[in-house]
């Protein structure tokens, strides 16, 4: 299990490292706002959830108590306006240690405390693999894929979300781990407007994990898809 988050963990930075290698000058010094923001904000952004997950494992294993917050929006608000005015010499520099410090708090833990789900006990008893999975590696795909999706790069989009989905379910081999991840890839595909492969895939998830069924039916990332028919349908029973 080590050895595959690590790999993840590797494989979601040197993503990133990737685009910002092609990034034109224009896209290098554009500005974001809060609402909309630059690939600056948005490695910015990557990078500080994995120094939140970082310290958290640090404090945990220490048993101090972890920084919590059930404010995601604000959290993210502070962290846009904490960065916004950092250079890109900055950025690249944090994310990097940012990086470093998750890989160095991964392998200081212990393949039997990865499995626990009460490390961070206010995560509902998910375990403390998943939660690594899915600030070092999760997060950051799903971001970049949106990025290349917005761009018109649909392919490459999908590409590197179906790899993840393929390498996440290697994880774990039970239903609901598969219906996750099998959720997350039909997110991908309504939001790129792939709409019969979205509702493909959401059949297959939920039929693997129902708990995500009430969830799917309010889940903004299918608004796209959510008056047609076929995905009517999937609730129809």
């Amino acid at each position: 299990m080590k050895h595959k988050l690590l790999s993840l963990l590797k494989r979601a930075f040197e993503e990133e490292q990737a685009l910002v290698a092609k990034l034109s000058d224009e896209e290098r010094a554009a500005v974001g706002t809060l609402e909309q923001w630059s690939t600056k904000d948005m490695i910015a952004h990557t990078a500080a959830w994995k120094e939140r997950m970082a310290q958290n494992i640090t404090a945990a294993s220490r048993g101090e108590t972890p920084s919590v917050s059930n404010d995601i929006d604000q959290v993210n608000a502070e962290i846009f306006e904490e960065n916004r005015n950092r250079s890109w010499a900055d950025i690249l520099e944090y994310s990097e240690r940012t990086y470093r410090s998750l890989v160095e708090s991964v392998q200081a833990v212990g393949d039997d405390d990865l499995a626990d789900t009460q490390a961070l006990p206010w995560h509902d008893g998910r375990p403390l693999w998943r939660l690594i999975a899915g600030n070092g590696y999760t997060h950051p795909i799903a971001h970049l894929a949106q990025y290349y999706t917005d761009r018109g790069k649909v392919r490459y989009a999908t590409e590197i979300q179906e790899e993840a989905a393929a390498l996440l379910a290697e994880l774990d081999d039970s239903p609901t781990w598969r219906g996750i991840t099998r959720y997350n890839l039909a997110c991908h595909y309504a939001l790129s407007g792939q709409h019969e492969r979205a509702i493909h895939e959401l059949r297959e998830a939920l039929g693997l994990n129902p708990d995500l069924t009430e969830w799917s039916k309010e889940d903004p990332d299918f608004a796209s898809i959510r008056e047609r028919p076929d995905y009517q349908s999937l609730y129809s029973d």
